[in-house]
């Protein structure tokens, strides 16, 4: 993980995630951390005549940065600030491509009403868009060293879903350990098809000797993937992309929105391709 962008909107949540980004950044050493703030949606009083909203988003941004705490070994001469009038999944987009980036952190509300599936428009937007792997934060998390992680999988054509090379990566410079997860309250992992997955998966990411559990007794998967999180000290939730359309699960699945309603720890939603 080199590159980090952490697109912030100025609100308590995006301050949040942009402090739990920076602290990671520091933990796996990364290169460059890179801010950015979209003015699409700017508000009437900030304009500036012959500048525009350029220059005072910009300082804005940088304010922001200013008040968040930087680890001693991650030098300031590593940030870089963008901001720009577009749509913020388009100047994601843009910010990627030019800058590969590694890693986007943005942050969730943390709704108390599980079943309310709006997590935020922006972070909702680049989801969608699966430019990058891309972390979640929930509300008030603070960064702590991430000893374990847990892949949740049903199982299902696991050789073309699951992408191995970043869970592999990002397990190894976290040096966690990787847990694999299946909910499955009706057949418990074993029809011939979820076997075959399941040996499918522990072979391809065996590099990382992981432990494989099935959850038998759940209300739902959301459910079933956050009572594991709790008995295990779970400290990251990774999920992955279909082959049909990046996130098209995470964002047309009530199960996927409650889970990262109802999680307490950060989520990665990854792109079935290497990170960088």
């Amino acid at each position: 993980m080199k590159t980090f962008l952490i697109p912030v909107d100025f609100s308590d949540v995006s301050y949040t995630a942009a402090q739990y980004a920076i602290d990671l950044a520091s933990h796996v050493r990364a290169r460059s951390v890179i801010f950015y703030h979209s003015y699409a949606h700017r508000p009437p009083d900030r304009f500036v005549e012959h500048t525009g909203y350029q220059s005072p988003s910009l300082r804005h941004l940088k304010k922001m940065v200013a008040k968040l705490r930087v680890p001693a070994n991650l030098s300031a001469d590593s940030f870089l600030f963008f901001t720009d009038d577009k749509p913020v999944e388009a100047g994601v987009e843009a910010i990627v491509d030019r800058h590969a980036v590694s890693l986007i952190v943005m942050g969730i509300a943390g709704l108390s009403d599980i079943e309310n599936t709006l997590i935020g428009h922006n972070t909702m937007a680049v989801a969608e868009s699966g430019v990058a792997p891309l972390l979640i934060v929930p509300r008030d998390h603070g960064f702590k060293p991430i000893n374990n992680v847990v892949y949740a999988t049903d199982l299902r054509d696991v050789r073309h879903v699951t992408p191995v090379e970043s869970i592999i990566r990002l397990t190894s410079q976290l040096t966690a350990s990787l847990h694999i997860v299946h909910v499955d309250p009706a057949t418990r992992g074993q029809t011939p098809d979820k076997i075959r997955g399941k040996d499918e998966l522990l072979g391809m990411l065996g590099a990382v000797d992981p432990v494989f559990n099935v959850v038998g007794e759940a209300r739902d998967k959301a459910d079933g993937i956050f009572e594991y999180v709790k008995m295990n000290q779970i400290d990251l939730i990774l999920m992955a992309s279909r082959n049909y359309g990046f996130f098209e699960r995470l964002i047309r699945s009530s199960v996927s929105k409650k889970l990262l309603n109802i999680a307490d720890v950060p989520v990665v939603l990854l792109k079935n391709k290497p990170m960088g």
